[in-house]
Formats: structure tokens, C-alpha cells, sequence
């Protein structure tokens, strides 16, 4: 099995292995290239790489709280490039368990929502866009996750369109992932712009999540026709 298939993510509708841009970087350039395979030759378990990245994660808000912020940025880009590598590992090596689920998930939330209520506190960021940020990030993961992508599998052929079906055919999902949030939010920490960044990733949440629930309406009637309405309930 080629290793590409072997490191596929078992949520991904596809067939063949397809990445976000920054994905791409980050598994395939970083992770894959110089880090996965040497380090699979160890003993180092995957919860390991993440207990790693939250020790990052917890460096990195520590430094920015001192007002090191450039240190700061670079610790929440290796948290990020552990966050990859975690989930690489694990499946590189079968090893993929609830236990490293739950942690990986939890260093996500602490990373996420902990550097936008610590910046909002350290360097007034309005309140409205400390809610508009977290409210959109919460209901774009949550409904993606448990609505839209729930319904998509249950179809019997996806559609794609346009520029998306054009960017799937070459392996390239379009719209935002973990990899690009963590990276907005890195030169949010390196230019301590943290309100402008925050209100380009909630547009882009947004933009994101309104083409999504498009895709969803029109593959829902192609797929069923008149009973699209049924089948969303």
C-alpha cells in the first residue's frame, strides 16, 4: 500500500488522498518529508507528539502573555506541525486510539479558543469580535461535522462543482482547515493584529460554510430529487 493511502484520513469523502494547500505543506512537505519516517523508527507513541504540542501550546500563550510574541508564533507553528504529526503517526503505525482522540481534540480547543480569549484580554480585542470569532469557528466545526458531511456520505454520488470539482480532480480541497486556522492565527500572534485576523477567519468560516450547505442543497435534490427535504431532517 502506498504510504499516501495508508495516511488518508477516514473522514475525507474522496477516494483518492486529497489535501487543503496548507495541509499539503504541512503533511505532505514538513511532516511526511522529514519528520514521519524517522520518527516512526522510534518508540515515540503518537499521544506523546500531542502531549508534546499542548506543552507548546501552553509555551506559546506564556510567552505571549510576556510579551514575546515573535517566540510566541513559532511555538504555535510547531504545535500546529505536531498536531499533523500526531495523526500521521498513528495511523502510520495502526495506533489510533480514544485515548488519543480526546487529547488531540482538547489541544485543538485549548489552542483555538485559549489564544483568542487570551489576545482579546491582553490586547483589547472587542467583545463582539471575541464572540463573532468563537461562535463562527463552534457552529462551522459542529455543523460541518455533524450535519453536512453526515448527509453527504449518505448520498449515493457527490457532485462537485466548479472551481472546488476543478481543485478535487488535481487533490486539492478547497475552503479552511486546522492547518490554515492555526496559521492565521500565527501571523495574528507574529503582527499582534489579532481583531483583523479574527474577523478574516470568521468571514472565511462564514463564505466557507454557506458554499458547504449550497453543495449540500443541490446534491441532495440531483441525489433524491423532490424528498431533498426529508432526507435533511
Amino acid at each position: 500500500m502506498k504510504l499516501d493511502e495508508k495516511l488518508k484520513k477516514s473522514d475525507r469523502l474522496e477516494v483518492k488522498p486529497t489535501y487543503y494547500i496548507t495541509e499539503y505543506i504541512w503533511r505532505v512537505l514538513i511532516v511526511q518529508k522529514f519528520i514521519l519516517l524517522p520518527l516512526a523508527k522510534t518508540n515515540i507513541t503518537p499521544n506523546q507528539v500531542t502531549i508534546f504540542g499542548g506543552f507548546c501550546i501552553i509555551g506559546s500563550f506564556i510567552l505571549l502573555y510576556l510579551g514575546h510574541n515573535v517566540l510566541s508564533g513559532i511555538l504555535f507553528l510547531i504545535y500546529s506541525i505536531s498536531d499533523h504529526t500526531d495523526g500521521t503517526l498513528s495511523r502510520l503505525k495502526n495506533q489510533s486510539t480514544k485515548l488519543g482522540y480526546f487529547l488531540d481534540y482538547t489541544c485543538d480547543y485549548i489552542a483555538w479558543f485559549g489564544l483568542i480569549i487570551l489576545a482579546s484580554y491582553l490586547y483589547n480585542v472587542s467583545i463582539f469580535c471575541t464572540i463573532f470569532i468563537i461562535s463562527t469557528l463552534l457552529f462551522h466545526q459542529q455543523f460541518c461535522k455533524h450535519f453536512i458531511h453526515k448527509r453527504l456520505k449518505k448520498l449515493n454520488k457527490i457532485y462537485r462543482f466548479g472551481l472546488k470539482k476543478y481543485l478535487l480532480e488535481r487533490g486539492i480541497l478547497l475552503g479552511i482547515d486546522a492547518s490554515l486556522l492555526a496559521i492565521v492565527l500565527s501571523i495574528a500572534i507574529f503582527s499582534l493584529k489579532f481583531e483583523l485576523c479574527f474577523y478574516a477567519l470568521g468571514t472565511i468560516y462564514l463564505i466557507d460554510l454557506i458554499y458547504r450547505s449550497t453543495e449540500l442543497y443541490y446534491n441532495i435534490k440531483l441525489n433524491g430529487g423532490g424528498k431533498w427535504i426529508i432526507k435533511l431532517i
